[in-house]
């Protein structure tokens, strides 16, 4: 099996429009139960927009476990692992919270 890597952009990424193209290349990989090397190593800063379009999602369609499956981040900077971990907890916690009160009368309702 051949390496997926995909290497995000140059710079300080703040566009949730740039962080949908790139998810979008990653899901049919998902999807296959493939795992998707992601490069930061070019990541300057990454804005809570941009990691909840692509980190969030990501957890959001698939869950926490399959994304952590077949998702792997390397090279990223501690300011920018901060950013995705803060994400991919509040993302899972609302799963947890909607699979949770699903039989009760507040059930937490999301897009994803």
């Amino acid at each position: 099996m051949n390496r997926i890597e995909i290497k995000l952009p140059c710079g300080d990424l703040a566009s949730r429009h740039l962080a949908i193209a790139i998810r979008h290349k990653i899901e049919p990989f998902i999807k296959h139960g493939e795992v998707v090397h992601l490069n930061l190593s070019d990541v300057t800063s990454i804005s809570e927009s941009y990691s909840d379009e692509l980190f969030g999602i990501l957890v959001a369609k698939n869950g926490l476990e399959r994304f952590l499956a077949n998702v792997r981040i390397e090279n990223a900077n501690q300011s920018t692992l901060l950013s995705i971990a803060i994400v991919i907890k509040r993302r899972s916690d609302q799963i947890q919270r909607k699979s949770t009160n699903i039989s009760g009368t507040s059930v937490y309702h999301s897009k994803y």
